[in-house]
């Protein structure tokens, strides 16, 4: 299987190559503040958060230009003007060393390694430069994002992220198509800036987020609900505070009549200091990784209830749009964040 993978991946390497040509590289903008929105929000984003390596990141069903497609919708819609996102920096290595095993980041460049992580066959005949600027590189600026937007939550109330929540990245590994853990990154900076509130993950991807479970295990200060479906990756689980296991098929009544019960009880846990809303859209109907039964009206109501569920009690609401790859997620997560937006502007 993996030479057959490896076949395919030179095979649409030649293709991207043709398509694009061998000296294009992604845009990668300079870091810039952005602007503040109205009722407080900003949006983080990036056409630097595009993986692009000749094609061959098309053989994951994860569609690296659905950040792009996003920003160009609320643009379109007039919700965040043109040159208004803030543009972030890439996490820098010490603070990623300090949440993962430094072997385990030296490792990335291996070829084989990455192909692990990323779920795509990653030809050898690239050099660690390619590695680092196509892939590793859009990885750790879209983890600034998150970041970037934790700060600013806490101090207007709203940051929105159209990229991060790698929610499987653990401490001495990645998998499932996450390198680094944007979330335990920035929570542990935060910590450093001196923010001392506790944390509340809510992860609403339809994978459990095993690697925000596995980098928060002894810490306390940081409590996980995972709404997710039963019986798929990863496995086994790593236990959380509170995992909830959803059935194949659970559609919008259903998964909305839970999150309701799920929130109660998550918040009545402790008096929080943020909200990380990890908001994958695998959980659409459509998602080939995933078999839940949710709409995009579902979808953009679930992330709507969560947000309001924070900002009713006053605590500052983080946005990531982590999973979702079927052929909704751009739209659907667009609609989100549309509709978020509209929230927080609304008198």
């Amino acid at each position: 299987m993996k030479r057959t993978l490896m076949g395919l991946g030179l095979t649409v390497l030649a293709l991207g190559a043709a398509s694009v040509g061998l000296a294009r590289k992604p845009a990668n903008p300079a870091p810039s503040p952005g602007s503040i929105l109205a009722g407080g929000a900003k949006v983080a984003w990036s056409p630097g958060y595009r993986v692009s390596f000749f094609g061959v990141e098309h053989l994951h069903p994860f569609d690296s230009f659905k950040y792009d497609k996003i920003a160009d919708t609320l643009m379109e819609q007039g919700l965040v003007p043109e040159g208004a996102f803030l543009v972030p920096e890439e996490l820098p290595a010490a603070l990623l060393a300090s949440v993962h095993d430094p072997a385990y980041l030296a490792s990335l460049t291996d070829h084989e390694r990455l192909s692990e992580v990323i779920e795509v066959p990653v030809p050898g005949i690239f050099g660690e430069a390619s590695i680092e600027a196509r892939i590793l590189a859009p990885f750790r600026r879209a983890s600034g994002g998150t970041l970037a937007m934790a700060r600013h939550a806490l101090e207007h109330g709203v940051g929105i992220n159209l990229g991060g929540g790698y929610h499987h990245a653990r401490p001495l590994f990645g998998h499932g198509f996450c390198v680094y853990n944007d979330v335990a990154a920035a929570v542990l900076q935060l910590r450093n800036d001196g923010f001392e509130g506790r944390v509340l993950i809510i992860d609403t991807d339809a994978h459990q987020g095993d690697g925000n479970h596995a980098a928060f295990a002894d810490d306390p200060s940081v409590y996980t609900l995972s709404l997710q479906q039963e019986k798929i990756f990863p496995q086994p689980r790593v236990p959380g505070d509170r995992d909830v296991e959803l059935p194949s098929g659970t559609d919008d009544s259903a998964y909305l009549a839970r999150l309701e019960k799920e929130l109660d009880k998550a918040f009545e846990a402790g008096d929080f200091g943020l909200v990380v809303h990890v908001a994958g859209s695998d959980v659409l109907w459509n998602d080939p990784l995933a078999s839940l039964g949710m709409t995009i009206d579902g979808l953009v109501k679930r992330d709507l209830r969560i947000m309001n569920a924070a900002r009713s009690r006053d605590i500052p609401y983080l946005h990531l749009l982590a999973g979702g790859y079927g052929p909704s997620s751009a739209e659907a997560q667009a609609a989100s964040v549309a509709a978020i937006l509209r929230e927080v502007a609304a008198p």
